[in-house]
Order: structure tokens, then sequence, then C-alpha cells
């Protein structure tokens, strides 16, 4: 059992974990709570109820909730048609010494992100918020502020990627049908060999 304070995600396989987030997101959890008693072992939080708290937590902290408006704002866009963020990319992009020394990908003002990919904006979310929870006086997420890089980096990755699904799919439902036919007949022709 992991104590309050400790998360221990599988860095090894982020591709079978991208795989495990996009069923939980397929299966369609009612709320947040639900979703989050399935995202607490992919976490390293482990399971059960105070697994699922935890996870919890961390979905309600106010610097998790702002970052993800910001993304939400500055990427999304009320597209439902962009790609996922790759834990790996974020990842190599975090490890880079220039990244991590900049205080542009914490600060409160959004830098200029014309030249950003999605890997640039899950960095942001991920750096920005991670800053705040261990800065934040709050015991939300607590559990988060003594991690590593490394573990906290894909427990904000995988976060935002769920989130990031489950909006797009409520920004799917919000367009207009024409929209939607448009984007269909679009993928059709992006599938068909020329």
């Amino acid at each position: 059992m992991t104590s309050p304070k400790m998360c221990n995600p599988n860095l090894d396989e982020p591709a079978k974990t991208k795989y495990e987030v996009r069923q939980i997101y397929k299966r369609k959890p009612a709320n947040i709570e639900m979703a989050s008693r399935e995202l607490a072992p992919i976490f390293g939080l482990g399971s059960g109820f105070l697994a699922q708290q935890r996870a919890q937590t961390l979905f309600t902290h106010p610097a998790f909730r702002e970052s993800f408006a910001e993304f939400k704002y500055n990427y999304l866009r009320g597209r439902w048609d962009l790609p996922i963020g790759d834990f790996e990319e974020v990842h190599k992009l975090l490890h880079n010494l220039k990244v991590r020394r900049d205080p542009m990908w914490i600060e409160e003002k959004f830098p200029d992100c014309t030249e950003w990919d999605v890997t640039h904006f899950y960095a942001r979310f991920a750096l920005r918020t991670w800053h705040e929870i261990k800065e934040s006086k709050l015991a939300l997420a607590g559990w988060l502020k003594d991690v590593e890089i490394c573990p906290a980096i894909h427990v904000l990755v995988f976060a935002l990627m769920y989130l990031q699904l489950e909006t797009m799919r409520d920004y799917k439902k919000d367009a207009p049908m024409k929209d939607r036919i448009n984007h269909f007949l679009d993928s059709r022709k992006a599938d068909k060999p020329t």
C-alpha cells in the first residue's frame, strides 16, 4: 500500500498506459469520481477508496484546474479533432535543460505559442501544474508535492490526456451536425489510398 505522499507510476510502458487511458475514456465514467478510481493505479497510487480520493484531489486542485483552463483556451479552442500528447515526447522536451530552467514554462503569463505543437502545450501544462502544486499551501494533491519530476510529469500528462479526450467528446456533441459530417467525410478521404 502506498503512503498518502507517495506515488509510483509505471514509467516503462507509456504506450500501454496511453491505451489504458483511452480504454477508461471509452467506458465513459459517469463523473470524475468514477474516472479517478480507474486512473489511480495509472498514477501509481494503487487501488481502493483512498487511492481514488488521492487521484480525485488532483483534478480538484486549483492549480490543475487553472492550467487545464489555459490548455483549453490556448490549445483546444473548442475543437474536437486535435491530437493528444505523447508522454515520451513531453518527457524528452522536459529533460531539455533550457526548458526546465526557462520561467516561461511555469509563470502565469502565457507565452507566445505560435510555433508550438501538442507536446509543448502538454509540457507547459505539466510543469506549470506541478510547480503550482508544490508551491501551494493546500493539502489537495499533497501526494504529488514530493514526487520527482519524471513520475510527476507522467501523472500530469495522463491526467491531462484523459481530460482532453473527455472535453473533446463534449465539444463534438455540441458541434453542428454539418461539421461532424464534414469531419467524417474528410477522415474517410484521408484513409483512402491514392
